[in-house]
């Protein structure tokens, strides 16, 4: 199973850039999102991380290698299905406080979807994605692979964490021990990012034991350690 670190740059066939992994691309096509941090992004290949075409692309590239995929569909974000656009009562989501509006995106039974059209009481809902049926591009660069089980440690790390750095960690046989940086264990879904870590740590390294440890330092004493200098 290959943990590869990617770069790329996804479009639609002749149309506008919806996704990337590069910061400059994103404010240049002007959907660059302050919530997201810009860098490459591990993917484990075969695991359905990315969309299967470019799973299958990636397959057999070497570190440094780009190329530039067009993915049909199918091997994209699929064929648009009939049976994922509904009519739904307009009260279901009045009941909820929303007051739908043609091009709203919307989550409904723990789905997303987009309204399509308000009109007679019912409002019309598409749960497809929305780029099914769309061929999509997608210009990638391998930037590196894994060839350890401490570089799989931290390609995981950043998966769950968006970041490696200040992660300390001591693999021996299937105990992993593993020191979190106090920036990490200050974010609010520590718990989310440690069980997710966790998951993946016993899936893809057989891992039979993950211990966490943490140090929090007063932040008045470093205060004035900083003023002695």
């Amino acid at each position: 199973m290959d943990f590869l670190k990617i770069e790329y740059t996804a479009s639609v066939k002749d149309g506008k850039v919806f996704d990337t992994t590069e910061l400059e691309v994103a404010k240049s096509e002007k959907i660059f999102d302050s919530k997201r941090v810009y860098r490459p992004v591990p993917v484990i290949l075969g695991e359905g991380q990315v969309v299967k075409g470019l799973d299958e692309a990636l397959a057999g590239m070497k570190p440094g290698e780009e190329k530039t995929v067009e993915l049909v569909p199918e091997k994209a974000f699929g064929l648009k299905d009939q049976n994922m656009i509904r009519l739904v009562p307009v009260k279901v989501f009045k009941q909820q406080g929303i007051n739908p509006i043609p091009g709203m995106p919307v989550e409904l039974d723990g789905m997303q979807a987009r309204i399509q059209t308000v009109a007679g009481g019912r409002v019309r809902v598409d749960f497809n994605h929305p780029l099914a049926g769309r061929p999509i591009v997608y210009k990638v660069k391998l930037i590196s692979k894994a060839s350890s089980d401490e570089d799989k440690v931290k390609f995981l790390i950043e998966r769950s964490f968006n970041e490696a750095e200040g992660f300390k960690s001591s693999l021996s046989g299937k105990k992993l021990n593993l020191e979190v940086p106090e920036k990490a264990a200050r974010d609010r879904n520590i718990l989310v990012r440690k069980a997710s870590l966790s998951a993946e740590l016993f899936k893809h390294l057989k891992l039979e034991e993950v211990v966490y440890t943490e140090s929090w330092k007063n932040p008045e004493s470093e205060k004035k350690k900083d003023e002695k200098k």
